[in-house]
């Protein structure tokens, strides 16, 4: 069985150092219970990455509001996380059928520390090996008769153009009505900002393929934005910016977008 992947150790060690904290930005007080002395270790080789465990933090807070904003209205929404990693959302948030979609390692060990009987709200993990198996073929044994949405959170940064047309075709096939909730990275802002990080994540294996302007191609495949919300700018918001807004709208304007959370949507509203 392949190793869980490194980056999954390492986002949710950020979330376990917020939920220390007095005041916590998510609180996912379930993240301890994933870091074992070999996550730590991975947690140790980003500590110099402060802005981006920052941005990690605060891009979970931005999705945890908009999925919980949504149940307010929806409580018998679907929520599919695909690559969803060690989230705890259906075990903090209230209402919504949850389906969890991951590497079979993955859910091995998020099995054995956090199990699905200990979860208030219906959950149901796939295990897939993203290599191998077909992913159309997993989403197509889902079913849920309320509206559905789609998570997929620092997983498009991984994807190549082709690979997110590919994985887009297969959502509209499986679901031919939804929302996606994903957070979208420009190459610019990779090469500007994230080059250090990229060093790290390459050292263990991985690779951004972040592209020049990814909205532009959930636009050309059928999606509209409801949404756009600029993790920098509710950064600022959280006081762990200390930036002024002005400052970085005269000065950085390009790029308060360029590292966004996205509400997507497919043909008819779910609202």
């Amino acid at each position: 069985m392949k190793p869980i992947s490194n980056m999954a150790f390492y986002c949710c060690g950020v979330r376990m150092q917020d939920a220390a904290r007095e005041s916590p930005v998510c609180g996912d007080v379930y993240a301890k219970l994933f870091i074992d002395e070999y996550g730590r270790r991975i947690c140790d080789k980003f500590k110099e990455e402060t802005i981006s465990s920052a941005s990690i933090i605060v891009r979970h807070r931005i999705i945890d509001d908009i999925v919980r904003h949504m149940l307010l209205s929806r409580p018998n929404l679907g929520i599919v996380t695909i690559g969803a990693g060690f989230d705890s959302r259906p075990y903090r948030l209230a209402g919504g059928t949850w389906f969890e979609l991951d590497e079979p390692q993955v859910m091995a060990y998020k099995n054995e520390r956090l199990p699905i009987s200990e979860c208030a709200n219906p959950l149901h993990r796939v295990s897939i090996d993203f290599c191998i198996d077909s992913l159309e073929e997993k989403l197509s044994h889902i079913v849920h008769r309320g509206p559905i949405i789609l998570i997929l959170e620092g997983v498009f940064i991984y994807l190549n153009e082709n690979e997110i047309r590919k994985s887009l075709k297969i959502f509209h096939n499986c679901f031919p009505k939804h929302q996606l909730v994903c957070d979208l990275v420009s190459r610019k802002m990779v090469e500007s900002y994230g080059k250090k990080l990229h060093e790290i994540v390459e050292e263990m294996g991985a690779s951004f393929k972040a592209v020049d302007k990814p909205e532009s191609i959930f636009l050309i495949s059928g999606y509209h934005v409801k949404k756009t919300i600029s993790i920098l700018e509710v950064s600022v918001d959280l006081g762990i910016n200390k930036i002024p807004k002005f400052i970085w709208r005269f000065f950085f304007n390009g790029e308060i977008k360029d590292n966004s959370v996205y509400v997507l949507e497919k043909h008819d509203p779910i609202e």
